[in-house]
């Protein structure tokens, strides 16, 4: 348990040193803060355009359309940078033949791989949330009040969403050779969790991202139940994607 959390804290510690921290919080910082702003100027700028005399009837803008904004965003420049950050965990390290005189220490390839993902959802979460209390601030403050219980489920089903994807990012890393492979992998491997799963009828209540096609419900209604058989598909995939990455990674032959 020592070394887990020695490695832990050298990951953390590499990732913030990395600017990594710093990338998500620009990205989350931007999604939080451009949301509720497009939302508001877009029905602005459709009712000064004039084209051959056609007028735009655009109603006007609510927190709604803030949060149809906040989900777009977060499900598009999460999965992007989500995927970039982090392909290269372990499948950099790999190509840099720096896991050879580090796993020489007491340390278990077990402990290595979670420090890797635990480390990141860590940042993700943190940062994420951060990010959805600034939008909700923000949001109430250009438009009117919405449900605060509602929203708290929105960004935790949202949460849950980005952190399935870090697991597959993780896991692609870990069975990849090189960085370029481990994205291309976790790109395809995100777009079959997340949008083909969707797309077939008897299994799209269990999609990790059908929070993203029905959250509106969610916001209007509050039934959260809804959501749970997505949500504990999300977390069964989590789980079973760290554990693969484990039982694959301690079988590979480290490369000098």
């Amino acid at each position: 348990m020592k070394a887990f959390f020695t490695l832990l804290h050298k990951e953390a510690t590499e990732i913030f040193r990395s600017k990594k921290l710093l990338i998500l919080g620009i990205i989350f910082g931007f999604v939080a803060i451009s949301s509720p702003i497009i939302a508001k100027i877009i029905p602005e700028i459709f009712k000064n355009i004039q084209t051959g005399g056609i007028t735009f009837n655009i109603p006007e803008p609510t927190w709604r359309d803030a949060i149809d904004q906040l989900v777009k965003n977060t499900s598009q420049f999460g999965l992007i940078v989500i995927i970039f950050m982090f392909a290269g965990a372990v499948a950099e390290e790999k190509s840099k033949k720096t896991l050879e005189m580090l796993l020489t220490k007491p340390i278990s390839r077990v402990s290595f791989v979670l420090s890797k993902f635990v480390s990141a959802k860590l940042y993700i979460s943190g940062v994420f949330v951060l990010s959805a209390v600034v939008f909700y601030s923000y949001a109430v403050s250009l438009f009117s009040n919405f449900s605060l219980a509602n929203y708290a489920w929105l960004i935790l089903f949202l949460l849950v969403y980005l952190l399935t994807i870090l697991a597959v990012t993780i896991f692609f890393s870990t069975i990849s050779k090189s960085q370029i492979m481990a994205v291309g992998l976790a790109f395809f491997g995100s777009i079959i969790f997340t949008t083909i799963i969707g797309y077939i009828k008897a299994i799209s209540d269990y999609s990790p991202a059908y929070i993203v096609a029905n959250y509106k419900d969610l916001m209007l209604d509050g039934k959260f139940a809804n959501f749970l058989p997505s949500f504990y598909t999300s977390i069964g995939i989590i789980i079973v994607l760290v554990v693969l990455s484990i039982i694959f990674f301690q079988k590979q032959e480290i490369e000098r």
